[in-house]
């Protein structure tokens, strides 16, 4: 196992198991449109999550 970081490929969407063509900028990284609505869905998530625990 190696310690060195993961080299980033260009075009590729940045979640390490999908190898579409990225084409969104995220707080996750450069990725394709599928994993960016998977990510805004969870941002989402965690939204609600906060409002029913009395956050803002």
């Amino acid at each position: 196992m190696s310690l060195e970081p993961q080299r980033a490929r260009v075009g590729e969407c940045d979640t390490p198991t999908c190898t579409d063509e990225a084409e969104t900028i995220t707080p996750e990284g450069y990725v394709c449109s599928s994993c960016a609505s998977a990510i805004a869905a969870e941002y989402e998530r965690a939204r609600e999550r906060d409002r029913e625990a009395g956050g803002r």
